[in-house]
């Protein structure tokens, strides 16, 4: 029997506001069967809570993947591509009603829109509290959500990827969802493809890894990666990637035509290795074990992947629930020339005087960079001090408490005193803050609504396992003597370490991997719990006894990773409310390839990265 050809899955957006004409090149260059898109983050997840209850109940979508869809609808209706979102974000049937109202009106009536909804799961959550079905916080199971502290005004489920399934199979032509999964679009669209069931956990697997390597968009072909200046002038306007996923679950990463950057066995690994939850990848329906995954090159820009084992799913999935947190605002103030750090202690002092009083629930002045010894310009002898602060209540961040304090020190401030002059970042702003939990998926009314007429309900899974929360974590078993790799020079760690950081909720992840086989048993046995804590020097708090690191290793893709996707509480309440300018941790592996390590310098005669 000849086997069926793969899918080819073409991803057009790894956040929102990802390039505006993705879908179109996609459409004309990629060859695809399927375009899907992640249009969502915990970021704007907030935002169209927001949007939607303050500003037009009829709003809180992703309007970037209509906008796209426009230009190109008759393309994808020509070419006969299934294009599945999940855009919806906040109102899904909002966008469901106006992507069927473009096709009536571009005469495509007959072709069928599917909504995948049931992610809202607000009405669980805001009865009584939460009281209604106890809810625990995701990573500290200790903390419940009734001493959270704020007043739920959303909640959203991660579902999986059956209700696509069924919309496509049921002959949907677009599919609009809302807080799936992440890799639910290219997961359902494999599913649907190669007529998997439920149970084939490998090839679900599989999908569910490709989905994590296409998902970011260009991060794969070349972005955001630790190796850039190897092909640093192709980086420029940068291509979207494609998967293509045969019967057993193994993909294969490649890229449109169009655009810049490249697919190489390097940039795969370090885009494998983004926001990992460790060897096992947990997922709504289906367990990636991807402890023997291994990355190789079958031609340019053209990688395989495989080794991924499938487990069962677990019986709870994650539900992100938002609440209004209060306002922020924020001021940044320059400095260069001598006693850098003397005038941001001036500075420092004035400010908590002038707010000594205030009702702030949060205050943070920190002091980013330093300065150039003997600069050749101004600008390379300053650095910034950024002021930031919250409230629960607007008044108690008001103009008058917060940005006129501000202009009242601007004439008794240290030598060379200058600002950033955009003042509207010292008006508060609203912020949410967020609460990652877990929820029983059988709790969950995962449904389809479709144009014709089509509706169906999705059966939770038949067959779950449960995964400690706490998960497996170790250091290297029988590390190398680290004297036996002989001579060495105290340099960067990413003179030859790659690496790739990003975040989960309030917690970062980090992920290091070295080019050759025999420097991997150097890196394993170099990099132990206590010594990433060292390398994160004045970034690792002692004194919150909740933080904690866990650490895998990834033989096959010569890798070590931290902390079994989490360095937990690093990013002081996630992106939605941190305070970190860094409030997704995108730069925390590029900080710790910085600090300095012994390497041999059998290794350094190598090249740098």
């Amino acid at each position: 029997m000849l086997q069926k050809a793969p899918i080819r899955i073409g991803n057009v957006s790894g956040a929102t506001g990802d390039h505006p004409h993705a879908m179109l090149r996609m459409v004309r260059s990629g060859n695809v069967d399927v375009i899907t898109g992640d249009w969502l983050s915990e970021m704007n997840i907030a935002w169209n809570a927001i949007t939607k209850q303050e500003v037009d109940p009829n709003l809180g979508y992703e309007n970037g993947f209509f906008e796209q869809l426009e230009e190109c609808l008759d393309g994808i209706m020509e070419r006969n591509i299934r294009v599945v979102t999940n855009a919806g974000a906040l109102n899904t049937e909002m966008l469901y009603r106006k992507v069927q109202k473009l096709c009536q009106d571009r005469g495509y009536g007959d072709s069928v829109v599917a909504a995948v909804l049931g992610d809202d799961v607000s009405d669980i959550v805001m009865a009584e509290g939460g009281k209604a079905l106890p809810i625990s916080h995701l990573d500290h199971p200790d903390q419940s959500l009734s001493d959270w502290g704020f007043s739920p005004c959303c909640a959203t489920a991660y579902i999986g990827c059956w209700g696509i399934v069924e919309a496509l199979r049921a002959g949907a032509q677009i599919v609009i969802c809302g807080r799936c999964t992440d890799a639910s679009p290219v997961m359902g669209a494999a599913a649907w493809y190669h007529s998997w069931r439920e149970d084939q956990y490998e090839e679900l697997a599989g999908s569910l890894l490709a989905a994590h390597l296409i998902e970011c968009g260009p991060y794969v072909v070349g972005a955001n990666f630790s190796g850039f200046k190897s092909f640093l002038q192709d980086l420029v306007d940068l291509a979207f990637p494609i998967a293509e996923i045969d019967g057993t679950g193994r993909c294969k990463i490649s890229r449109t035509e169009e655009g810049g950057g490249h697919v190489t066995k390097n940039t795969v690994i370090a885009q494998l290795l983004y926001e990992l939850q460790g060897h096992l990848y947990l997922n709504p329906d289906v367990v990636a074990d991807l402890s023997g995954v291994s990355v190789e090159t079958v031609a340019e820009n053209c990688i395989s992947v495989s080794g991924v084992r499938g487990l069962p799913p677990p019986s709870t999935t994650k539900v992100m629930i938002a609440a209004k947190g209060g306002f922020q605002a924020e001021a940044t103030f320059y400095i260069n020339g001598l006693d850098v750090q003397e005038k941001a202690d001036m500075m420092r002092r004035q400010l908590e005087n002038a707010y000594k009083n205030s009702n702030f629930s949060r205050l943070s002045i920190e002091l980013y960079g330093t300065p150039a010894s003997n600069p050749q310009s101004q600008q390379e002898g300053t650095v910034f001090l950024r002021v930031f602060a919250q409230a629960r209540r607007i008044e108690d961040i008001s103009i008058h408490k917060f940005k006129i304090p501000i202009y009242a020190l601007r004439m008794q401030s240290y030598p060379g005193y200058h600002m950033n002059l955009d003042f509207r970042t010292m008006e508060p702003k609203p912020f949410m803050e967020m609460f990652p939990a877990l929820m029983p998926i059988t709790a969950i009314n995962h449904r389809v609504e479709m144009s014709n007429g089509t509706t169906c309900k999705i059966k939770p899974p038949s067959h779950t396992q449960t995964y400690p929360v706490i998960r497996p974590s170790s250091d290297a078993l029988h590390p190398a003597d680290l004297l036996s790799f002989g001579p060495t020079k105290f340099t960067a760690l990413g003179t030859i370490v790659h690496g790739r950081s990003g975040d989960k909720g309030d917690n970062s992840n980090v992920g290091f991997f070295v080019r050759n086989e025999d420097e991997y048993e150097w890196l394993r046995s170099l990099l132990s719990v206590a010594t990433f804590k060292k390398l994160l020097g004045n970034d690792w708090f002692k004194g919150n006894t909740d933080r904690r690191v866990e650490r895998v290793e990834f033989p096959g893709i010569l890798a070590v990773h931290f902390n079994n996707s989490r360095v937990l509480d690093n990013l002081n309440g996630g992106i939605a409310s941190s305070d970190r300018v860094d409030g997704l941790g995108k730069g925390v592996a590029e900080y710790l390839r910085s600090k300095y390590v012994d390497i041999p310098l059998l290794f350094l005669e190598r090249g740098s990265i």
